[in-house]
């Protein structure tokens, strides 16, 4: 192993899994859609998700966004926590340090996360870091509020209602939440999106 190895292996972030399997989270949010008695059509219409869509999660095939997943819990009247494997760590700091975050795993080769601290109780921004592979399509969602993404490194092909947009590192885009969006990776490597936005993903306490 050269030097350059071991120092890329000593720099690469420590990643935990934040979902179970995609067929045990399909599995659970299936259960507890049936435990409070709603079709799949209501759950897609108030996640703001296709049926489609909600069809693939609930039989392990699709894993959703950690924006999506939270729909689907509201929808289901669950926290978000209730299906997740491991709550993310709250400290409410007001400096958020690169080398403390947290890295965490939807799949293997997919997103990764790092949820950046809200600075005290009550906040109404939330943000996050979103590592895409080349090739990455999310899912088309809608909440409400407003999304505002700067997209770091790589080039991203953003859909926003009947429009696309397509970003180059430095560039930002803001737009209403309520409209559907979805966001692929169009570059040949690895992209890196801050978002920041009024939706709450993982709740108080």
């Amino acid at each position: 192993m050269s030097f350059n190895d071991r120092e890329a292996q000593q720099e690469a972030p420590e990643r935990s899994s934040l979902f179970p399997p995609a067929i045990s989270l399909g599995r659970a949010l299936r259960e507890r859609r049936k435990e409070i008695g709603k079709t799949m059509r209501q759950v897609a219409r108030e996640a703001g998700l296709s049926e489609g869509f909600v069809s693939q999660v609930e039989r392990g095939l699709s894993t959703p966004s950690l924006i999506s997943l939270c729909n689907l819990a509201s929808s289901l009247e669950a926290s978000v926590e209730a299906f997740l494997p491991q709550a993310p760590q709250r400290t409410h700091s007001v400096v958020s340090h690169a080398s403390e975050r947290h890295n965490y795993t939807l799949e293997a080769e997919e997103r990764v996360y790092q949820l950046l601290q809200r600075g005290f109780p009550g906040a109404l921004l939330n943000s996050c870091i979103t590592h895409m592979p080349p090739g990455y399509v999310s899912d088309v969602t809608r909440h409400e509020g407003e999304d505002f993404l700067y997209l770091i490194e790589g080039e991203m092909l953003y859909e926003v209602g009947d429009r696309k947009y397509l970003l180059t590192a430095g560039d930002t885009l803001h737009f209403l939440a309520s409209l559907p969006h979805r966001a692929r990776n169009v570059g040949p490597g690895e992209a890196r999106e801050l978002w920041v936005g009024t939706t709450r993903i993982i709740p108080e306490r």
